[in-house]
């Protein structure tokens, strides 16, 4: 057995893989240190029972060179804590699931001669993990496509996909349950951050559904603190036949089981999960300076288990054409189901520590023969 060190930055789609994966190697009898860059989604990490540890971080941005200069101020505080973190703990390996919150412990692991695995859920890879993979021993890759955007490696780079928690996993092998004929269960996610154009979009929508179809729907909508009075006062006096609005779900896999369609954001942990789940989505990618979640949407697009509506396109009107015809269209969500499975990966999590156990072995031999 081996102590390993799991970071992660700030946000769900970098700390819930990471997660998965300090979970599955609790469950092998390995002891894990959690490593957070900044404080975000500490509490989130701290009710998993994680041994938890916190590194000094700030996000690289393009606000100006003084905005870089503190980001660059607190990365130098947060190598020297991981440095000293390395010298107390002593891991076997360092397992990375990128985010600039993760910066300072791989630096500091390369330093230190500590083997190193990062892993990648987008398409493109982010800055940081673009940087870090260059001192990683193995790269694990959530789709094979990204193979195309990494620069020249020291390591090895393989395919495993992206870890899922193994509550989502259990959910996903269960049956879905079924609808009464005629209705429909819509869920509107908009990631960790939520994104208040699903808040400005959606509930117009549904307005411009008949009352026959309003009595119908079931609607679970993910909505900013901010945004919810509005959004609440938006869906008053109509005759839904269901509505849940929540800034955060703590319950997403009974979320996910219950839906008809997904309408979205397409980070990496929606799109994987909906896939893990079968369930067919409608993405309104973040437009976001590298376009990675257009990148994510197009694989699912591509496979045929979703629509891509740009977000210069996403109008309640346009909206309500996609949605309405799937409704209509029971072969065609079937279909898209279907296609959905084919993308899900429900062994990542241990193909993932599988690989971190390979790592570990390799380095002990070395090691040895040393």
């Amino acid at each position: 057995m081996a102590h390993i060190m799991v970071t992660a930055g700030a946000s769900g789609g970098h700390i819930c893989p990471a997660i998965a994966t300090a979970q599955e190697l609790q469950r092998r009898g390995h002891t894990v240190l959690f490593v957070l860059g900044g404080s975000k989604f500490a509490d989130l990490v701290a009710a998993t029972n994680l041994p938890l540890a916190t590194l000094a971080a700030a996000p690289f941005t393009d606000r100006g060179p003084l905005s870089r200069l503190v980001a660059v101020g607190w990365l130098a505080v947060g190598l020297w804590q991981a440095l000293r973190l390395l010298r107390q703990q002593r891991p076997a390996l360092v397992f990375s699931a990128g985010g600039y919150g993760s910066a300072a412990l791989v630096f500091a692991a390369r330093l230190c001669k500590v083997p190193i695995v990062l892993n990648e859920q987008n398409v493109l890879p982010g800055k940081a993990n673009r940087l870090l993979a260059r001192f990683a021993n193995r790269v694990l890759l959530t789709f094979d496509e990204t193979r195309a955007y990494l620069p020249p490696l020291r390591g090895a780079v393989i395919t495993t996909g992206t870890p899922i928690r193994t509550e989502l996993l259990e959910a996903a092998a269960t049956p879905k349950p079924r609808l009464p004929a005629g209705e429909f269960h819509l869920l509107v996610l908009g990631g960790s951050q939520g994104a208040r154009i699903l808040s400005d979009v959606v509930p117009e929508a549904v307005r411009l559904l008949s009352q026959g179809e309003q009595s119908r729907l079931h609607l679970t909508q993910q909505v900013r603190d901010e945004d919810l009075p509005r959004v609440q006062a938006h869906y008053a006096g109509l005759p839904l036949a269901s509505l849940t609005l929540q800034p955060f779900f703590a319950d997403m896999p009974a979320r996910y089981r219950a839906a008809s369609l997904l309408v979205g954001r397409s980070g990496t942990g929606t799109v994987l999960e909906a896939a893990l789940f079968g369930l067919p989505a409608l993405y309104v990618p973040l437009e976001l300076a590298d376009g990675h979640q257009k990148l994510n949407a197009a694989v699912a697009e591509q496979a045929g288990a979703s629509r891509v509506i740009d977000q210069a396109y996403f109008t309640p009107a346009n909206l309500l054409v996609h949605w309405r015809a799937l409704w209509q269209d029971h072969a065609k969500l079937a279909h898209m189901a279907a296609a959905a499975h084919t993308l899900g990966r429900p062994d990542a999590t241990r193909r993932v520590a599988d690989q971190l156990e390979e790592m570990i072995e390799e380095s002990r031999n070395d090691d040895t023969a040393a």
